[in-house]
């Protein structure tokens, strides 16, 4: 592609998919007259590349991973991946919306820097959504495995192989992933995971009610047993703590490898596991039972130590809520326990105390932990002779001196003072049946709040996993960013002060192009084809289609003028070509027979010091070149090394955006003085279709 149009090359961390002319920030829609935005050269577009970023740029933010939209694409990566996708949306369903965040384990990132733009998304700040202060309550506040690691004990790991055996090597580096992912802090509220080799794939789930150590003790059992010469992997290999007790999917604990790369049924035996149901087999091949430590949240024991640690911080003000609202944590680097932060009613005439919900796995320990209150005070608060035996999903106890409110049910979240609605991260296992329980709302209620109005929304069926949502009216949140988006409201570091533009138009693709629902530009069908069902809200598009264009829509050819009377055809005289072993060319021998109509001196250079045009010679066949009849003979600056190589690329940029009318002269005077035909701007590329 040969091009004229300028660009803008960025040398700060934040990535964006266009610039404008001068090289700021292409945010605002386009209109027909405006001049068209370009591509930054930084840009990083997660289709160049076989495989995702490194894990290792960020366990605990999905967001700074890859997002993939077809289980078959995994398939270009030769690497071991680690996946994350909405659980409870069948893979094999094809109506269900792909969206898989991956990223690459095993690959160094310093080595994968090489790459310019891969450098460039590896240093872009992504905040992680999760821990975000936008939010109402975060997943990673109510969860117990936020608040303390639990009681160590022993548990039984049924292991079992089916079907034909087989080494697969992969399936250590990918259970070593899975277990770096878990001991990831901010990772504290994860429950799904995937894994994905040559195949080979594994999904792991662990109860609310187990810490996260629990993963680390399991997996090492399971990839030693593997490793043991006696043991082999069966097309699907189960191991799993589940059953025991009579306890629900709080303590239950599984990973599944499956050689046969079916994705789907690994999701499918996660899920089972999260409802509390085990996983048998038809006729196990291998079968034994290994013992693991696990750590129990439920069974943890209560005393002072837990709950108030050096890092934990109770604030009580007054409001007119009957129930607490826990705030975004923050976790002190290197800190054991997260810093808890309770907006509670003020203790009036009826003196309601501060309380919190008890979710799936608390105990009284994790209870107090998130209270923020050491477990003397915990157990003065709530005086039940056997409350920690009693617990009930639902229930609330106090994190402070007073009575519970005779209305456990909580309020339901109101819209902010700017008129933005209450915002919830949709985390993987969502369903709005618990979300309308644990925040005083309906289902439909909730329908309501998103439907037509947020990014993305499909309805409470069909939730995706790492997007936003809202709890209450009010105007609908941006969603999260994702790494490597180039359009629309998905691109890291966008803002929206003006609510009167629309979502979708915000980031115009370079070169006006197509821009998806899911933030990629192109003229292609995936790019330009709208997919998007009648009044529905912004991003949404019909089941059964990958993607569905969302601004500048439509790639329809127009047709000024008929074609031309004449075509040409353009050759490149390469000045260098002398220097190859063959195929070498002396300029008066170029075709002037008719074949071409134009021949282009590759290249000349240009002098930053002055902007002039630079003419290198070494085998002398300018005069030839300039001697040359019967075709148009033209200089050509830039070509694809001086474009990009380090020693030249900002020379050609700083002559056509900062020096355009110096360099223009420069170059007009030189056609004239060596009595040339024109010039030719092979700049490689300025801007991407």
């Amino acid at each position: 592609m040969k091009s004229a149009h300028v660009f803008f090359l960025s040398t700060v961390a934040t990535v964006f998919g266009a610039v404008n002319l001068d090289g700021s920030k292409a945010l605002a829609p386009v209109l027909q007259d405006d001049p068209s935005p370009i591509a930054d050269t930084l840009a990083y577009i997660p289709d160049q590349h076989d495989c995702p970023l490194p894990c290792r740029v960020d366990y605990a933010n999905v967001h700074k991973w890859t997002p993939f939209y077809s289980v078959d694409r995994l398939q270009r990566c030769r690497a071991p991946m680690l996946l994350h996708f909405s659980v409870l949306r069948p893979l094999d369903d094809p109506a269900t919306d792909v969206l898989i965040r991956a990223c690459a384990l095993g690959v160094d990132p310093a080595a994968a820097a090489g790459d310019r733009t891969v450098k460039a998304a590896m240093a872009a700040p992504i905040d992680n959504p999760k821990l975000g202060d936008e939010l109402f309550v975060s997943r990673a506040n109510a969860a117990p495995a936020c608040a303390i690691s639990g009681r160590e004990t022993t548990s039984q790991l049924g292991l079992t192989a089916e079907g034909a055996l087989r080494s697969t090597p992969a399936a250590k580096d990918i259970l070593e992933g899975m277990r770096d992912f878990f001991a990831a802090a901010d990772n504290c509220d994860e429950t799904f995971l995937f894994a994905y080799h040559n195949q080979t794939v594994a999904g792991l789930y662990i109860g609310t009610g187990l810490g996260k150590q629990t993963v680390a003790s399991s997996l090492q059992a399971v990839a030693g047993r593997l490793g043991a010469g006696d043991w082999a992997l069966g097309n699907q290999t189960v191991a799993q703590i589940c059953g025991g007790g009579g306890k629900g999917p709080e303590t239950v604990f599984g990973v599944s490898i499956d050689t046969a790369g079916d994705l789907a049924r690994v999701q499918k035996t996660a899920v089972a596991w999260s409802r509390g149901e085990c996983v048998g087999g038809s006729a196990p091949r291998q079968e034994e039972t290994l013992v693991v430590r696990v750590f129990d949240i439920a069974s943890a024991p209560l005393t002072d130590d837990d709950g108030a640690g050096a890092n934990a911080t109770t604030t009580f003000a007054n409001n007119n809520n009957n129930t607490s609202r826990i705030l975004p944590r923050s976790r002190p680097k290197g800190a054991r326990q997260p810093r808890w932060v309770l907006d509670s009613p003020g203790l009036g005439k009826r003196a309601i105390c501060s309380s919190i919900r008890v979710e799936a796995g608390d105990g009284c320990a994790s209870l107090a932990a998130k209270c923020g209150i050491r477990g003397s005070d915990f157990m003065k608060y709530n005086p039940s002779t056997n409350l920690c035996a009693t617990l009930q999903v639902g229930n609330h106890v106090c994190c402070s001196a007073g009575d519970l409110s005779k209305e456990p049910k909580p309020n339901a979240p109101r819209p902010n003072p700017d008129g933005s609605c209450a915002v919830h991260l949709i985390q993987n296992g969502d369903a709005c049946a618990d979300l309308a329980d644990a925040f005083g709302l309906t289902v439909a209620e909730i329908e309501s709040f998103n439907q037509g109005k947020t990014w993305g929304w499909t309805g409470c069926a069909t939730m995706l996993a790492g997007y936003n949502m809202c709890l209450s009216s009010g105007a609908p949140p941006l969603p999260p960013p994702q790494q490597g988006t180039q359009c629309g409201p998905l691109v890291p570091g966008t803002t929206w002060p003006d609510r009167s533009v629309a979502m979708a138009d915000l980031n115009p693709c370079p070169l006006k192009a197509c821009c998806s629902n899911w933030g990629f530009c192109g003229p292609f069908p995936e790019h330009c084809d709208v997919h998007a069902p009648a009044n529905a809200g912004p991003g949404v598009k019909l089941p059964g289609f990958q993607s569905t264009c969302v601004s500048s829509c439509g790639n329809e050819i127009k047709k000024n003028s008929g074609p031309p009377a004449n075509f040409s055809r353009i050759g490149y005289y390469g000045s260098w070509n002398m220097e190859r072993p063959c195929l070498w060319l002396k300029a008066d021998n170029a075709n002037t027979d008719g074949s071409y109509t134009h021949l282009h001196w590759g290249f000349a250079e240009i002098d930053p010091a002055n902007w002039t045009v630079v003419l290198k010679d070494p085998h002398h066949q300018w005069q030839a070149f300039k001697n040359l009849r019967g075709v148009r003979r033209i200089v050509s600056f830039g070509g694809w090394d001086y474009s990009t190589d380090a020693a030249t690329f900002n020379i050609i940029r700083q002559a056509i955006i900062a020096n355009r009318e110096t360099f223009a002269a420069n170059a007009a005077k030189f056609v004239l003085d060596e009595g040339l035909d024109g010039i030719d701007i092979d700049w490689e590329y300025p801007g991407v279709c």
